[in-house]
């Protein structure tokens, strides 16, 4: 089931004890994760029902031994694994018994990257739970994904012609084309419609620009650029996590072109398959793996979650600070 019908359909779906949320959008992954536990705890649910683990260091006990658990004060434990390749990697055999015999008190919910859909394991979640695909949706069918997102979330009318026009200025990023709408929502108050003027007048494409814009400094090098830009969009009111989620979805298609080209597949070729495909962009993506260099495109993904970990709670720092040490990180001098 693609994320867009699982999020939409949500109050119809059955509550399930395994799930497997998969795919390259960050806002959609993170999205389905709020709705299963919205499912399954209800929308007052406490937060310390929900568990959350690192999937490359989780072990195998703690994990089931915390979706075991009996719950208190809720219906039930929910238990995320995040970047949980590794770990399903590590305990195939014991996830496939696990999901021949779920939990009955508890949800456990592995987010991957991929999970082939003729292995045991998938075949095992799609019987007795459900897999959530995340994968960056095709442009067409955003305008109108948006039209109901401003629906069930904003209560607003989107007229047509103005997601239309919405996804044109912004482009296919799910987390900032959600931030937009929200954004609308706001401007047009009791009003209760969007209208295509309004796009218009509020969705400058200047913000957008400026993100790709750190973007680009961050990966070739020009770390003070990119954390001036940072610090004026974040100033302006933006929030870090779409700005991260949009930030992570080129990031991963740069870290896709990368495996590729160790593979040794051509420049050209690779960045097609990672779906970067206008010459220019193209052209950018070699700069930018010659500046970040092989081992930190391998390190984009690891990095990329260890950011989303630390704004949604993992560290005490400020987001800001989160999101500077991303850049930081990014932008110093490559190391092999």
């Amino acid at each position: 089931m693609h994320a867009f019908e699982f999020l939409r359909t949500l109050a119809k779906v059955p509550p399930r004890s395994l799930y497997a949320v998969l795919g390259d959008d960050a806002y959609l992954r993170d999205e389905s994760l709020k709705g299963i536990a919205r499912q399954a705890l209800g929308a007052d649910a406490d937060a310390l029902s929900v568990s959350r683990f690192a999937g490359e260091h989780a072990s195998l006990a703690a994990v089931l031994d915390e979706v075991r658990t009996l719950p208190f004060l809720s219906k039930c434990r929910v238990v995320i694994v995040d970047g949980a390749d590794p770990f399903v990697t590590a305990h195939r055999k014991e996830l496939e018994a696990f999901a021949e015999k779920p939990s009955s008190s508890g949800v456990l919910v592995l987010s991957v990257k991929s999970m082939p859909g003729n292995t045991k394991l998938a075949k095992l979640i799609e019987k007795s739970g459900l897999i959530i695909d995340c994968k960056s949706p095709d442009e067409r069918d955003l305008p109108k994904w948006l039209i109901e997102l401003g629906k069930s979330q904003s209560h607003v009318k989107l007229e047509a012609d103005a997601a239309q026009l919405m996804v044109e200025l912004v482009g296919p990023e799910i987390g900032l084309l959600a931030m937009e709408v929200e954004k609308l929502a706001v401007y047009v108050g009791d009003r209760k419609v969007i209208r295509r003027e309004d796009v218009a007048r509020m969705v400058g494409s200047g913000r957008v620009e400026k993100i790709w814009t750190i973007i680009d400094d961050a990966t070739t090098g020009k770390g003070a650029e990119a954390l001036a830009d940072l610090d004026h969009l974040l100033a302006s009111g933006e929030h870090p996590i779409p700005i991260l989620a949009a930030m992570a979805t080129t990031f991963r298609k740069v870290h896709h072109a990368g495996q590729l080209r160790r593979a040794r597949v051509d420049l050209r070729d690779a960045c097609q398959v990672a779906g970067i495909t206008f010459p220019a962009a193209i052209e950018k993506t070699s700069r930018q793996h010659a500046h970040l260099g092989p081992g930190r495109v391998d390190r984009l993904p690891e990095l990329l979650l260890q950011a989303d970990l630390d704004l949604k709670g993992d560290s005490p720092l400020p987001p800001h600070v989160i999101l500077e040490r991303l850049v930081v990180e990014l932008s110093s001098p490559r190391r092999d």
